[in-house]
């Protein structure tokens, strides 16, 4: 299209919407074409109808998709967005919002599609499809009990039970850990519509999860004896092979590195990793990251990063904190878990939960959901100065309310039950909300679990997981990121009067018995510590967080591995050694990364 057309167009100089249905014959022959497979001549047509009617809503639908099939993304994303804001009737307005939001979905950009879906939602409330697809974008944004609203809602709407949208749900109640429930409906949803090999997946991991690996195993295998080319049950079954530590299983399964995209790259050097072939392991790794930036333009953006440090350290400082109301004693008492991630807090979570009086919240429904609702409910600017609003006699009362808001997400969870006096909470964003739970909780402890930053390196840039800013896009992203933890956590530690406790992952896997006395001690729990806690297996009331799944003997091997690496590999952390300098010095960890 000229950019006339296109970027250029002017939106306010458009022609009339009913001037533009003149062409719906044309642009109804030209679907004619797209469905008949004949993309050239449909493209053709439908460019010549929108250089002379850029709005033609029925010409723009076939070209949006045409580019999803030439694979075009930002072309069809662009379109998705000129569709969506077409006016027209409310009905025809949200099919367009739902079409676009689906696409966007489709591409794994949730957060994009969030209030595209919201706007459709509002549009046609009674729909199914509107309210499955909320449920998708809420849950894979992290609002996940929210997000298990709108999967019931839509079964309510169907007029018949569906294997999808109650696979779907099954995968939302697994990420609560409510497992057992999940399982219950994974094998109604698979009954329905067996084909579904997402929701096997899901199954699968489900079963992994409820500690019958075997079972899990099993149900992967059946699904490759039929799917044997889907990469993504391949996949998970490698990560299976991982997790059970059976890396050579994983390499045969893999394959050599021709073809294979990151994800199972990095499986691959996880692989390469326990077997202690590390220079293997690094090229592994290396060629991952670079494949995911080249194709997918993977790049650390941390100028936001840095612009919410600078406001949050200029916010947060004793003078200004120290005059805000702070809440009363709650049901139980948070254990707030900091850590940088892979540093530790999931190990510690899950040797604490084994405890009696503990419970493992994991990360959901962290403090950065009751941030984001300050400034509403205070009316106030921006979080944090909307804290300032708490200073005027209406809002005195908010802390409290919050409070009730955060423990009341833990009950509805089952994890605020009787017994249970401590609930750990180990948000990955926890390390900016540190101001924010003085207010709730005054009282509450804030353990922070420290490792080798070298360890931390080598950790995350294995790991297929998505980081603030792109932080995993390398070892020098991931280097930058850690700075900036760390430097937000010394500042708030600072200025503020903590319940703080270190704990060192190193010696958390070597004398975990230990560690969790004197973490129970600090915390003021009652009970001893039963012998054998490392072994990291014993039983955990429901509902289990994510990560229990993979449960083992903790494993004294994980301290300073990074030393090994730099036998085999001595200029491996060359380009993070300025960066990461001066924080393995202020830890105390000089003379481990000399030698």
């Amino acid at each position: 299209m000229r950019a006339i057309r296109c970027c250029e167009l002017d939106m306010a100089a458009l022609p009339l919407q009913e001037n533009a249905a003149l062409l719906d014959t044309q642009a109804s022959e030209a679907a004619k074409l797209f469905n008949e497979r004949k993309y050239a001549e449909a493209e053709a047509l439908v460019q010549k109808l929108l250089d002379v009617m850029p709005n033609q809503r029925n010409a723009l639908r076939v070209l949006f998709e045409i580019r999803k099939a030439q694979n075009k993304h930002e072309a069809a994303a662009a379109l998705g967005r000129r569709l969506a804001a077409l006016p027209g009737a409310a009905n025809v307005r949200a099919q367009a919002n739902t079409q676009y939001a689906q696409y966007l979905v489709a591409q794994g950009r949730h957060e994009e599609a969030l209030p595209i879906a919201a706007a459709a939602l509002k549009a046609m409330p009674k729909d199914a499809t509107v309210q499955h697809l909320m449920g998708v974008v809420l849950t894979e944004t992290g609002a996940v009990p929210e997000g298990e609203v709108h999967y019931r809602k839509a079964l309510k709407l169907l007029p018949a039970e569906d294997g999808l949208v109650l696979a779907n749900l099954a995968w939302n109640l697994k990420l609560q850990g409510r497992l057992d429930e999940a399982a219950e409906l994974y094998e109604k949803a698979l009954t329905l519509r067996p084909e579904n090999r997402r929701g096997v997946g899901g199954k699968a991991q489900v079963e992994f999860g409820r500690g019958r690996q075997a079972a899990a195993v099993a149900v992967l295998d059946e699904a490759l004896g039929k799917w044997g080319d889907d990469r993504t049950l391949r996949l998970l079954r490698a990560m299976a092979d991982l997790a059970m530590r059976q890396p050579a299983a994983v390499l045969e399964r893999l394959g050599a590195t021709d073809g294979l995209m990151g994800p199972e790259i990095l499986v691959r050097a996880q692989a390469f990793d326990q077997l202690g072939q590390l220079p293997e392991a690094a090229n592994a790794w290396a060629n991952a990251r670079r494949m995911q930036r080249e194709r997918s333009g993977l790049v650390y953006r941390p100028e936001a990063l840095q612009a919410r440090a600078a406001a949050y350290k200029a916010y947060f400082t004793a003078d200004r904190v120290q005059v805000l109301p702070r809440a009363r004693p709650g049901a139980f008492t948070p254990v707030f878990l900091l850590g940088f991630p892979r540093a530790g807090t999931g190990l510690l979570e899950q040797l604490l939960a084994q405890l009696p009086g503990f419970a493992g919240a994991d990360e959901f429904a962290p403090l950065s959901d009751l941030a984001g609702q300050i400034a509403r409910l205070t009316g106030g600017g921006g979080y944090p100065e909307a804290l300032d609003e708490l200073l005027l006699g209406g809002n005195l009362d908010l802390p409290e309310r919050l409070r009730a808001q955060y423990e009341e997400r833990r009950a509805r969870q089952g994890l605020a039950r009787p017994g249970v006096n401590f609930i750990t909470d180990r948000g990955a964003l926890n390390f900016w909300h540190i101001g924010l739970f003085k207010l709730l909780y005054p009282e509450a402890p804030v353990i922070h679990v420290l490792r080798h930053p070298y360890d931390l390196m080598l950790s995350n840039v294995m790991q297929d997981r998505k980081l603030e800013g792109n932080a995993q896009a390398g070892m020098l992203a991931l280097a930058h990121y850690y700075a900036l933890h760390a430097d937000m956590v010394r500042h708030l530690r600072g200025q503020l009067t903590l319940r703080y406790m270190p704990v060192r992952y190193e010696d958390l896997v070597t004398d975990p018995e230990l560690v969790l006395r004197e973490v129970l001690g600090f915390i003021g729990g009652a009970g001893a510590v039963p012998q054998g806690i490392g072994a990291n297996s014993g039983q955990v009331p429901h509902p289990l967080p994510a990560h229990f799944a993979l449960r083992g003997p903790v494993r004294a091997a994980g301290a300073f591995r990074h030393r090994a690496y730099l036998a085999a590999m001595p200029h491996l952390f060359d380009e993070v050694r300025d960066t990461l300098a001066p924080w393995i010095e202020e830890l105390g960890y000089m003379e481990e990364a000399a030698r």
